[in-house]
């Protein structure tokens, strides 16, 4: 009976050994952004490598500047998310987490080879540039992190407890959820945190900053339209001439997103029913995007679904 006991302690211990390494192994980006984030843009790469528009979308030739300086191939990349802070114009908690199919070895042996100081932040060895201070973070083989020191720190943090992150918390899980965001080529997602809520186009500043949006202005009116929230994120995607996109928002109550739901679906109404006419070929493009909108609600849920030319990012 001894040596049962013995032997089935054992088999236990194995298995939630071997469950631990698993869960490791299977850590996705979007899984380890910090929950002191509030900005999130996750890319599946291998659907927008090969895009060209996409990748305009998501200033792909940034990422390959990226790639470059912590020595990835981009064939073996397979997706990277990017978090950030509530400021538009700062990068301080910024950073980058990206997967593929690379060792931890070849991003510690690129750092070393531009000789990159190696320091300890928390429990983890992390490499900075020598530069512009930006720092280096190899999580496992598969998955390394890049940014500002306070965005690594943050993100090193939340590594050490990994139930804490920021999708698991409401109401960025439902939110997510709704994007059906890890099947999408290009997903974004914010929560306004309190004393931010009045602050005019807050959450479209944000995603200006992490994507090339400046021609989509329709994503910015909708938004604006959209108003107060608490959190707010929509996905992408390209088929044909178009960029179909869905755009959910968690509203305060269902009567809000009742009473927002009409006033998006009201905006592609309001240029024939005064009269408006596009001036410019930019107007005539929003005007355009604006017959496409749909809203609907489903209890403080609101859903807006829209398409947005793809000639918006012609000459650009």
């Amino acid at each position: 009976m001894r040596n049962f006991n013995f032997a089935f302690l054992t088999l236990l211990f194995l298995i939630s050994s071997s469950g631990g390494v698993w869960a490791q192994r299977n850590l996705s980006p979007v899984s380890v952004v910090p929950d002191k984030s509030v900005a999130v843009i996750r890319v599946n790469w291998t659907q927008v490598r090969n895009n060209e528009k996409l990748k305009r979308i998501v200033n792909g030739d940034n990422f390959a500047k990226i790639e470059n300086e912590i020595g990835l191939n981009d064939s073996k990349v397979t997706e990277w998310v990017i978090f950030s802070d509530i400021k538009p114009t700062s990068s301080a908690g910024l950073g980058i987490i990206i997967a593929g199919s690379f060792t931890s070895q070849t991003v510690i042996q690129n750092a070393k080879t531009k000789s990159w100081t190696a320091e300890r932040i928390g429990t983890s060895v992390v490499y900075v540039n020598p530069v512009d201070n930006s720092v280096l973070l190899p999580i496992r083989n598969g998955l390394v992190a890049y940014g500002s020191r306070a965005g690594i720190e943050k993100l090193q943090t939340g590594l050490s407890r990994p139930q804490k992150n920021l999708i698991s918390k409401p109401p960025f899980n439902q939110t997510w959820a709704e994007l059906n965001a890890a099947r999408q080529p290009i997903a974004f997602m914010i929560g306004i945190p309190q004393g931010y809520e009045r602050i005019a186009g807050i959450g479209y500043k944000i995603a200006a900053k992490l994507m090339n949006l400046a021609s989509f202005g329709i994503i910015g009116t909708v938004m604006e339209t959209i108003g107060l929230v608490r959190c707010v994120g929509f996905a992408i995607a390209h088929r044909e001439r178009v960029f179909p996109t869905n755009l959910v928002a968690m509203m305060e109550d269902e009567g809000t997103a009742w009473l927002t739901s009409g006033a998006v679906n009201l905006l592609k109404k309001a240029p024939s029913a005064i009269g408006v006419r596009p001036k410019t070929e930019e107007e005539r493009k929003m005007l355009e995007s604006m017959q496409t909108l749909s809203a609907s609600y489903e209890g403080s849920l609101l859903s807006v679904k829209f398409d947005m030319p793809e000639s918006a990012l012609q000459g650009r």
